[in-house]
């Protein structure tokens, strides 16, 4: 007979220990707020030094000049229109330049008629479209620019615009 041959089962390895995974992640958790710490440290910390640097890089360059956005209340016109009543409803947000909030409070009167005038005097077909709107947007500001003096209204920009 033969003899038996015997199969050993292999040996199962020895558990890793979770000791050096713990400590392991430590490690890296310390790093990452040593990392952290000194970051923030650098943001909030007030150097000196660093202040006279961009004091002198402020002084060197030149200030731009600083507009404002000026809001307008909203216009509620008829449009001239032979096919029926068709309103328009529109809001104005006008960016001006080299001019104070109580220039634009003074002369808002002149520049609502002026607007009425324009807004009222237009048809559907015209202002319609999107070729259209900037049209319009630009005879607004070419009127702005009339009544506040050349250059001071940069941009219009339409908050509400409803036809109905």
């Amino acid at each position: 007979m033969a003899p038996e041959e015997t199969v050993a089962a292999p040996e199962a390895p020895p558990p890793k220990s979770k000791k050096i995974l713990f400590i392991g992640l430590a490690v890296g958790f310390l790093v990452l707020a040593g990392i952290n710490g000194v970051l923030v440290w650098k943001v909030v910390s007030d150097h000196p030094a660093d202040a006279k640097v961009v004091e002198k890089e402020t002084k060197a360059a030149p200030k731009e000049e600083e507009g404002f956005m000026y809001s307008l209340d909203p216009f509620i016109v008829n449009l001239f229109d032979e096919k029926g009543v068709r309103y328009l409803k529109v809001r104005l947000d006008v960016e001006v330049w080299d001019t104070t909030e109580e220039e634009m409070v003074k002369k808002t009167p002149k520049i609502r008629d002026s607007l009425i005038v324009l807004l009222s005097s237009k048809k559907y077909e015209e202002i319609g479209t999107l070729e259209g709107k900037a049209r319009l947007r630009e005879e607004i500001l070419y009127r702005l620019n009339r009544i506040l003096g050349e250059g001071k209204a940069k941009e219009v920009y339409f908050t509400d615009f409803v036809v109905q």
